[in-house]
């Protein structure tokens, strides 16, 4: 049985690589959540709870129709800082710290839930509706389970 040149077997494996590669770029792309376009949204609420101070804030009627940004308007407003990095794959805002109180101090990071549910993406990916709820914790728990 004739046997490949190494320059072949190269070229095959070089064409099964990209191959992989471009399907898997494909797939993430496919399963990035998608971007939350503005719109009018009334009475949504923000609370933010550390383990020594809480800030509340509502907006009667706000285009920051999103968990991060509803954050971004309170801070705004009631004048503290909102730490945050952007990440592309998966494609996303993640917060990393709010009035000064940064992830990783003492165990916690902060979390989010809107009418008691766990965020299940992004807060810059997740859209409110009217009369929303949405509550900032700095905690060790996960999805409302503790961890210690």
């Amino acid at each position: 049985r004739p046997r490949l040149s190494e320059r072949a077997q190269a070229a095959i494996l070089v064409g099964v690589l990209v191959t992989a590669i471009a399907a898997l770029y494909g797939t993430t792309q496919i399963l990035q959540p998608s971007t939350v376009s503005r719109f009018v949204v009334h009475g949504v609420r923000i609370e933010v709870n550390s383990s020594s101070w809480t800030i509340e804030y509502q907006s009667l009627v706000t285009t920051n129709n999103t968990a991060f940004r509803l954050l971004e308007e309170a801070a705004a407003h009631l004048g503290f800082t909102v730490g945050y990095e952007v990440y592309q794959i998966p494609e996303g805002v993640l917060v990393t710290s709010i009035n000064g109180t940064t992830n990783g101090q003492g165990g916690r990071y902060w979390q989010y839930w809107v009418n008691g549910v766990f965020g299940d993406v992004a807060a810059d990916k997740k859209a409110l509706a009217d009369d929303d709820i949405v509550l900032w914790r700095f905690d060790r728990s996960y999805a409302g389970v503790s961890v210690g």
